[in-house]
């Protein structure tokens, strides 16, 4: 009888257990605010709600005209303050980056709501049908998002057990492989003669050697070649909890045009208090030298492994490159270099606040957003302001429009003869 158990248990098939992150997403403490709630609340309660977001009481306020602090005149008919010392009036958002807003509080809220409880990120197209409004208005309140993020999320030293990694985005050839069949090869041949090598060349091989005779982007010294002119670094550079099972607890990513030491120097100088720091990271030479300026500097050959005899790893940079990589794949698909660092802030506050009710993440978005001034990206941007600089390290560059030129009638593209 025995023996008879112990093959039924044996054959059993071994049920797997959830994992941590799976119980807490289950949990009822993950759900504190949602969507039907906002719906219910009046336009006065979803301004407490901003209050208590923006100020943290009604009682004192500060003014953001002045800066001064102080139990402002409050003016019921229009939801608004007067100064009590310069005399000025201001709303809410005043001086925010949703400043000069069209939409309730109530729209706002529900979307920006939606948009946290996305676990990846969510495409403005989306958002525009939940809330039967224009794409543009969903795509600057996502947009302001990031930027607020950005400015005010993505700042301060880290310091103690520091990881970092740069992994390359951007620079995809799309265009060598649009409109031509996925067999079609460049045709190796022994061919000595020039002009019979490029009249056997396909369209993609053709286009290949042309890349391959102008000097395109940075020079990537790692690997001994000149890289797209339009790909990036993406460095992501996380603390450590200290805990076991617990990750990472705080981010700050950077963008480059190359993985060298100047740049991951000038990203360290930024984010990292080098001193008092130990540093984790992979075998990439531009890490080598200021690894010197740490308590200790631990490395992993991932050609070989993923964790050294050590237990020498960068895992948890190399997981924010999975999170990212799996939002830019993913969601939002193909995200202009000029934009990147904003999606990566993004992804930077999603994987930081992976453990907070969805409330308190709302909450903490808008703190962060609301307290960087109005916006210096996305104001006027249906009317044509766009930005003109592309936020990268050591310094900032200019980037140059997307799209067509101002005056250009896509009619006349789509009606023109394709070239034979």
């Amino acid at each position: 009888m025995s023996g008879h158990r112990a093959t039924t248990k044996e054959s059993l098939p071994v049920r797997r257990q959830p994992s941590e992150t799976a119980k807490w997403h289950m949990s009822r403490e993950a759900v504190d605010l949602s969507v039907p709630e906002i719906q219910g609340w009046t336009e006065a309660q979803c301004h407490e709600f901003l209050v208590e977001v923006r100020f943290g009481s009604r009682e004192t306020v500060s003014c953001p005209h002045c800066g001064s602090v102080h139990r402002h005149y409050w003016r019921g008919h229009d939801n608004r303050w007067k100064c009590a010392f310069c005399g000025k009036t201001f709303s809410i958002t005043s001086g925010t980056v949703f400043a000069h807003r069209k939409r309730p509080l109530k729209d706002l809220l529900t979307g920006m709501l939606m948009w946290i409880n996305s676990a990846a990120g969510q495409p403005a197209l989306e958002l525009k049908r939940h809330l039967d409004t224009t794409y543009n208005t969903v795509f600057v309140w996502q947009q302001k998002m990031r930027e607020g993020l950005v400015r005010g999320y993505n700042v301060g030293l880290l310091s103690g057990d520091i990881e970092m990694d740069g992994a390359h985005q951007a620079g995809r050839r799309s265009k060598e492989k649009r409109g031509v069949p996925q067999v079609s090869r460049p045709v190796e041949t022994g061919a000595e003669e020039k002009g019979l090598t490029e009249m056997m060349l396909t369209q993609t091989g053709r286009m290949k050697a042309n890349r391959k005779k102008k000097e395109s982007g940075a020079f990537d010294p790692e690997f001994g070649r000149k890289l797209p002119k339009d790909r990036r670094i993406l460095f992501a550079v996380r603390k450590r909890s200290g805990r076991p099972g617990k990750g990472a607890v705080a981010t700050r990513v950077a963008v480059g045009l190359s993985e060298t030491s100047p740049v991951a120097e000038a990203i360290l100088k930024d984010f990292v208090a080098m001193p008092e720091s130990w540093l984790n990271t992979d075998t990439s030479p531009a890490y080598q030298e200021l690894g010197r300026r740490f308590m200790d500097h631990r490395t992993v050959e991932h050609s070989k492994e993923f964790s050294g005899p050590k237990g020498q790893n960068n895992n948890q940079a190399e997981e924010y490159n999975w999170r990212y990589d799996r939002a830019e794949k993913g969601i939002y698909l193909n995200i202009e270099p000029k934009y990147l660092l904003d999606y990566a802030v993004e992804t930077a506050f999603r994987s930081d606040t992976r453990r907070l009710p969805n409330g308190k993440q709302l909450k903490l978005a808008l703190h962060v957003a609301m307290s960087v001034g109005e916006s210096l990206f996305w104001k006027g941007y249906t009317r044509g302001h766009h930005r003109k600089v592309e936020l990268i390290h050591p310094a900032p560059q200019p980037a140059p429009a997307s799209g067509p030129p101002k005056g250009t009638d896509p009619r006349r593209r789509m009606d023109a003869r394709p070239p034979r």
